[in-house]
């Protein structure tokens, strides 16, 4: 383990950790409020005290804070947000009680063009610890982002094509160690140019054990279960991209080509019915570090090359302020290799996805942008989990969005179409939905600083390629899932109401939502042999003659089904400049977020987030910086059918960097302590909660150097 540690570092100084510029770095809230930092998703460029929908923004600063884990831990605690938490390798985020295809996850704008989406034990493809900025757009994005996005948007900026030429080589180096997991991370970027060219180089790479847990995995452990340790946690990822663009005063144009390798554990017994073979060959998918726990159950073998290229130009045509467009291609298979080493599962997923966005010169005082967007996705899941056919999907849509200030008030306006067309090997012929949305939502500047505001959006959402076509035993959920080409899309009216703060030493956001589903899909439980409990099935179950089994580990029959759905809820922020004089500031942040929801006749939705709300603040004095957060989330008793109620918990996280300038870089020392009173986490929105807590209490340290 040493001999491998010792070439990860080597590695991570070849490969220049976070990709964050120098000028970037720790950077703070001042007096004034957040810095003006665009939402880039928005083709507008707006700023995100100038929107109307509610959105966060994770500055690279922030990031640094929250270490180098997957997308779904590091938004995990933004108010109405948390994660799908399948172990440390696979964490997709889950916003306002709605995950999966509903949650769109994005690099630059475009999607991530994984399977994430698939099942909850497949990772999402993208790295926080590149990100300059994450965005994430609470409720319905569709009108921009595609008919998927009714639940919101999560939009990694890494910028690995560049824009401008940087005037000097910049970058970033960082190493950090995590004593729960004996895990190294490092890794780092680099940006040069030189007359109109600028390149761009980062990479990662991530080396962790089983991490440590406070007590048994199981909430109902064996008697011969080891205590402390989840087993089949490790994490083994390698990630590596660079980008080349071509500048000029009026735009530029850059292609990027990155590759990832991720190989990781999937804890929680995730054994796809072949639990009892644990003796296989080390030879068998040996990777130097990892024998013992290819041993112990299933791992995931994921290998992803992605290109992108992008263009902008300024005043192409008369009427027209800028075009822009942005194209991606991948080229991704991950194998789901069993504890006897032989692959049970083969993944492969080849995608196109594109957009151009037009902005206009302003119209009688609107500003708008109109575009196209496409995306073609040829998918195929073979072997014992190949719950879903081989499939394809192609769409193509069209969106408006215009905005308008009068005086103190600020008005949207968008539309959207879009066709969306499917089909199954195993169907005969296609499925088609013509898919449209619309929005319109108004702030009221009332004051300096204060503004209120509500936005309204209805759209419609095509069920996904799983809803439509599985069929077969998804061991990950435990379930033999029945898909229906006949379902109907989903209808979406969604009411955001809004009061902020947006500057000054105090400010604040509050939301209230609703949002109401008609034909909302989800999985309901069988009890096809009427015997008032549901039906549990063998993985060889055969619809054509059933047969049922009184087994409370065998798979549970389910079917895509239709009703309507509510969701509601409150987000409540607030910041406080506790202090400010010429050699410190502190600062003090409170949250809650309250989510609910329902099917018709009141029935409860499975995995909603109980209540939550926490407490944090941030010191700064002259070279040192620390920072407290505090998270209390209650348990969850509000359960759906067959569901099982989530203890709460107390979660205390404690940050501490030291800073200083040496010659011409930036070196940060920084450290921490995550989970301090090493309390046993279950998220209720995790499928594996029972079999599968979060790390207990772990220290952090490492070195990050910027020029």
């Amino acid at each position: 383990m040493c001999t491998y540690h010792l070439r990860l570092l080597a590695g991570s100084l070849l490969f220049a950790g976070s990709h964050i510029p120098a000028a970037h770095a720790e950077q703070q809230r001042d007096a004034s409020g957040l810095p003006e930092v665009n939402i880039t998703a928005d083709p507008l460029g707006d700023v995100e005290s100038h929107l109307v929908k509610p959105v966060d923004l994770i500055t690279a600063a922030e990031l640094q804070r929250r270490g180098m884990g997957n997308i779904g831990e590091t938004i995990a605690n933004q108010p109405g947000v948390t994660s799908s938490d399948f172990g440390p390798g696979a964490g997709r985020p889950v916003i306002r009680g709605l995950g999966g295809s509903r949650v769109s996850v994005l690099e630059n704008g475009i999607s991530t063009l994984d399977v994430a989406s698939i099942s909850a034990d497949h990772s999402v493809t993208t790295e926080a610890a590149f990100a300059r900025q994450i965005e994430i757009f609470r409720g319905p994005a569709s009108l921009l982002f595609g008919s998927g996005a009714s639940a919101g948007v999560v939009n990694v900026v890494h910028k690995r094509i560049l824009d401008d030429v940087p005037a000097r080589p910049e970058g970033t180096l960082s190493m950090q160690y995590e004593t729960v997991s004996e895990g190294i991370t490092g890794g780092g970027s680099v940006n040069v140019g030189a007359g109109n060219i600028a390149l761009h180089l980062d990479g990662l790479i991530r080396d962790t054990e089983d991490y440590d847990i406070p007590g048994f995995a199981e909430l109902a452990p064996d008697e011969d279960e080891q205590r402390g340790m989840l087993e089949n946690s490790w994490v083994n990822t390698e990630n590596i991209a660079a980008g080349l663009s071509y500048v000029q005063e009026h735009g530029f144009i850059g292609f990027a080509v990155s590759r990832l390798t991720n190989e990781y554990g999937v804890p929680g017994g995730h054994g796809h019915g072949h639990e009892e073979e644990h003796g296989h060959e080390e030879e068998d998918h040996e990777e130097e570090g990892h024998e013992e726990e290819a041993e112990g159950g299933v791992m995931i073998d994921l290998k992803q090359t992605r290109y992108d290229i992008e263009a902008v130009l300024d005043n192409p045509l008369p009427g027209m302020v800028k075009l822009s467009t942005h194209w991606a291609y991948n080229d991704y298979a991950h194998d789901e290799v069993e504890a006897s080493g032989e692959v049970g599962t083969a993944f492969e997923n080849d995608e196109v996805e594109g957009r151009v966005e037009f902005i206009h010169q302003p119209i009688a005082g609107w500003d708008g942008a109109f575009g196209v967007q496409y995306r073609n996705r040829d998918f195929s899941a073979l072997g014992e989990e190949g719950f879903v056919p081989p499939s394809r999907l192609e769409s193509i849509g069209l969106f408006l969005v215009e905005k308008a200030d009068f005086g103190r008030w600020h008005v949207e306006l968008g539309a959207r179409y879009e066709h969306q067309s499917s089909k199954a090997d195993t169907h005969a012929s296609r499925t088609s939905h013509d898919l449209y949305s619309t929005s319109a939502g108004m702030s009221w500047h009332y004051a300096d600083s204060y503004e209120t505001g509500m936005a309204i959006t209805y759209t419609q959402r095509a069920p996904a390629i799983e809803e439509l076509y599985s069929n077969g035993p998804h061991l990950a959920t435990n379930t033999y899932e029945i898909g229906s080409p006949r379902l109907a899309k989903e209808r979406s009216t969604n009411v955001d109401i809004y009061w902020r703060k947006i500057t000054g030493r105090f400010t604040f956001n509050a939301n209230l939502f609703y949002n109401r589903i008609d034909d909302f899909i989800f999985q309901q439980e069988q009890d096809r042999n009427n015997d008032g409990v549901a039906d549990r099935v063998e993985e060889d179950f055969d619809a054509a003659s059933p047969v049922f089994v009184d087994e409370d580990d065998a798979l549970l029959l389910v079917m895509q089904s239709q009703d309507d759905a509510d969701f509601y809820g409150l987000e409540l922020e607030g910041s406080l400049r506790l202090v400010e004089d010429k050699h410190s500031t502190l600062d003090l942040r409170l949250w809650t977020d309250y989510i609910q929801g329902e099917r018709s006749e009141g029935i409860n939705l499975p995995r909603i987030t109980p209540w939550r709300f926490g407490a944090g603040s941030i010191y700064q004095r002259g070279p040192w910086l620390a920072s407290v957060d505090y998270t209390r989330v209650n348990k969850q008793n509000d359960t759906a059918p067959l569901e099982t109620p989530s203890a709460g918990y107390n979660r205390l996280d404690l940050y501490v960097s030291y800073t200083t300038e040496l010659a011409a870089t930036r070196l940060t020392v920084f450290a921490s302590a995550s989970n301090l009173l090493d309390e046993d986490i279950r998220r209720h929105t995790s499928f594996i909660k029972a079999a599968a807590p979060l790390p207990g209490r772990s220290g952090m340290a490492g070195i990050r150097a910027s020029f």
